[in-house]
């Protein structure tokens, strides 16, 4: 039951916020083609957070904070935004991005932690700080 509801809050928060959201978010003029791979990028970082919080709902820890780690952590910054994304990203963008990818790699190692004490809690607690960038730039930025 709390697995489900953690994905209908997860789905809500990263697709239903820009519908929601204020209209006083800026803005953030990309090429099309830059919009497109940030589209997939957030795309692809759903379905991880999916998978992650399935992982935990097994007590799996450790494939968890892997998963976070390679693929939304700081060590998946260049592959998912240096070479490509992110240098057309504004500022305050980028600095919300780099904020929940060390937000993934802190809870990589919570994760990690929470696997020595079967702390589910505590697991979910650092992964509420990935998503909480998400809903950040979610709240702040529009993709054009």
């Amino acid at each position: 039951m709390i697995y489900k509801s953690l994905i209908f809050i997860l789905i809500f928060l990263v697709v239903g916020l820009p519908v929601t959201a204020n209209a006083d978010r800026q803005s953030a003029e990309l090429p099309s083609y830059v919009s497109k791979q940030l589209m997939s990028n957030m795309r692809g970082n759903l379905d991880t957070l999916e998978k992650i919080t399935h992982l935990l709902t097994e007590s799996n820890y450790t494939e968890a904070a892997d998963m976070a780690e390679n693929h939304l952590g700081m060590s998946s910054v260049e592959i998912h935004y240096q070479k490509f994304v992110g240098k057309y990203l504004p500022k305050g963008m980028r600095q919300i991005s780099r904020q929940m990818h060390q937000a993934a790699t802190d809870f990589a190692l919570s994760a990690r932690e929470a696997e020595k004490d079967d702390d589910l809690q505590k697991a979910f607690a650092a992964l509420s700080q990935v998503m909480k960038q998400c809903v950040a730039c979610h709240k702040l930025y529009r993709a054009k």
